[in-house]
Formats: C-alpha cells, structure tokens, sequence
C-alpha cells in the first residue's frame, strides 16, 4: 500500500514536470518531487507554457503542449528563427526526449491503474505568432489511451493527478470535453468555461485527485416519437407552430383588452376616455430628458469620460484603469480584487488580457503583483477627454 502510495506521487511529479516544463525555470512546489525534464541547450526558454487535454468519449485523450517565448523585437526574432531551422532541420533531437519522458510517465500511471494505458502519436512542431504580441512557440503532441475513466456513458478525468497538480504563473491548463457532451461537475471551479472546455490559469495549486472532469451525454434528441408518420398524422412541428399561433393570437387581444386600446385604419382609441400616449409623445419625452443628462453633465465639469459613464456601462478594463488612476497608477493585484469586488480568478484574467495589450504592466514583487498602468493608456484617456 505504501509502494502504491509513492508511485502515485511519482507519477504527479512527473506530471508536473513535463507539463509545466520545470527544468526551463518554473519553480516546483515544496515537497514535489524535482524530475528532471530533457532540454537540449540551444531550446530558447519559455515565458508560459498551456496545456491542452481533448478528452474522447472512450476516455483517451489528445495532450497539446505549447511553449510560448515573448520575442521583443526584431533580434529576437532573429534568434528564434535560427533555432526553428535547427528544430525543423532535425525535429527528433527535440522530440525524442519529450516522447521518451512521457512515455514513461504514461507507463507509470499505468502500473497503478486498473485501466490499460499507453502513449502513442507523439509530434512536435514550431511556429512565430503575431497576436496579440509575437511569440515562438514549440508544440509538443501525443495520445494518452484510457487517460479517463469510462463511468457508464460519463467521462471522468483527473484519477491520474493523485498526489497533486500546478500550473505556473501566466500558465493555463484547458480541458475539452468529447463533440456530444456536457460537462456535469468540474473541480476545482474553473477560470473560464467556453464551449465544450473548461480551463484554469495559474498560479493554481490543485488538491489530490484535481483538476478533475466529468462529462455526460447532452440532452436532445429523438426520443422514438416519430412513429406516426405512416399513419398520416400531424407531425409534433405542426402542432407545435399552430400552438404557438394560437398562443400569440391570445396575448394580443387580452393586451388590448387590458390597455383599452383596438386600431381601426391606423387609428388609437382608448376605451376609457383617457388621453392617449402616441410614439410621438414618448419620442419627445426622451428627447427632453437626454438634453437634460446632457447639460447637467457638461456643468459637472468631470474631467474624465469614464468618470461621466453610468458605473454599470464601464467594461471591466475601465474599472481597473480608474482605480488605478485613483492610485496614481499602481496597485497591488490583491488590492484590485478587494476595491472591485472580484473574485481572484476573475481578475488575474482581466489584468492577464490588459497586459496582453500593453493597457497595463505585471511586475513580480516579493511574493505579491504589482500592476502599473502604462503610459501610452494614460495618454490614450488624454486624448479621449480632449
């Protein structure tokens, strides 16, 4: 029982070090097990790195591995692009490695597993993206067989990371369920929930047995309703529009019934005797008060747009320069959350998307993130307000 106890926590070591690439400068956490990750020398390092795991419906899944290096400038795209010369001159002296590291992983998971697993279609390749900001990237790829339990018609995934599991920061783990599915429970709450994938960003520490996953078939369908079509009967589309029809007949007469109001030629009646309100009139109304919100708010003499914008129509990124701006432009991240009322998760992505801009800046001080708003946004809300 102890041995089994230590391979487990040897497989989540691995885990950890091969998807989080640890030997290329993310620290592991105390009381994980250090696993070396093969890495030629001349491989630039990564600044993150996003782990994606498709999930099929028999339970294997696809794991995509990126690392992602910030290329500044033209030099540096320089320097990379020699690198991928080399990398696609000799894609196996990269490969190799990362296929033989998992392989072993996979085979590890499987020696204390009741399933049959095997890693398998192991692929690598590089590329230079342009959005938001340049970036190399190196992708790594493979099929993990019966990386998922197979629970009746439900997939659950996340047996493997016994022991524990992190992402580093600025690092995201993504988790796609299969074409068909839903997702029933998911732990812990993700950051983003997209179509079909759910995915964390770091930093995030999971519990033993987490990230885990769990996907059922969707709802919908033909339930065997359709027999009638022989006999010649309605199909259940007709009686549902005609239902509908009636329906809409129904709402608008008790509508004029209850406001008075029946329309002959174009005309408005009211049968109580009172005034009508024409659109005319209602069009008038709100002219009037729109001038008045405007006047009042050109005698408010506010210095800045988003200080004259109804609080609830700021998007999230006016909110956090604002209370920047409050702060003569910086703040602690912990700070942020405390003044907005966010939840941790919520504005480590807002920010992560403002620094992918360049709205603002994340400085790493002690154990603490510092965000500065960037000059170019203050001189943008400048230009705004003249």
């Amino acid at each position: 029982m102890r041995r089994r106890g230590r391979t487990a926590r040897s497989i989540a070591a691995l885990l950890l070090a091969v998807c989080c690439v640890a030997a290329l400068g993310v620290a592991v956490p105390a009381g994980a097990q250090s696993v070396a990750v093969p890495q030629t020398d001349d491989q630039p390092a990564p600044d993150n790195t996003i782990t994606r795991i498709d999930l099929a419906a028999n339970g294997s899944a696809t794991w995509e591995i990126t690392l992602r290096t910030r290329l500044e400038n033209d030099s540096d795209v320089a320097e990379y692009e020699r690198f991928q010369e080399r990398f696609r001159s000799n894609t196996s002296r990269y490969l190799g490695p990362f296929s033989e590291r998992m392989s072993g992983v996979v085979a590890a998971a499987n020696d204390s597993s009741d399933r049959e697993m095997y890693a398998t279609g192991f692929e690598a390749d590089t590329a230079i993206q342009e959005v938001p900001r340049r970036w190399g990237v190196v992708r790594f790829r493979f099929t993990w067989t019966s990386f998922a339990a197979v629970d009746g018609d439900a997939v659950v995934a996340g047996d493997v990371f016994a022991g524990g599991f992190f992402i580093g920061d600025d690092d995201s783990l993504a988790v796609s369920i299969p074409d068909g599915y839903a997702v029933e429970s998911v732990t812990p709450e993700p950051d983003d929930v997209g179509e079909g994938v759910v995915e964390w960003r770091g930093r995030e520490d999971f519990d033993d047995g987490q990230p885990s996953v769990r996907a059922v078939p969707a709802a919908g369908g033909s339930d065997g309703a359709g027999g009638g079509s022989d006999s010649g009967g309605v199909g259940s589309e007709t009686v549902l529009a005609a239902l509908a029809l009636v329906f809409g007949a129904v709402a608008l007469v008790a509508y004029a019934v209850r406001t008075g109001r029946f329309g002959l030629d174009g005309e408005q009646t009211d049968l109580g005797g009172s005034p009508v309100v024409t659109d005319r009139d209602v069009a008038a109304a709100d002219d009037s008060r729109t001038a008045t919100a405007t006047e009042t708010a050109s005698e408010s003499g506010a210095d800045d747009e988003s200080d004259a914008v109804d609080p609830e129509l700021l998007t999230d990124e006016d909110r956090v320069r604002r209370a920047l701006r409050e702060r003569d432009g910086r703040m602690k991240q912990s700070d942020v959350v405390e003044e907005l009322g966010w939840s941790k998760s919520k504005t480590s992505r807002v920010l992560s998307r403002m620094a992918d801009a360049g709205g603002v800046e994340k400085l790493r001080i002690g154990r603490e993130n510092v965000i500065d708003l960037a000059d170019g946004d203050d001189a943008a809300d400048e230009d705004r307000s003249a």
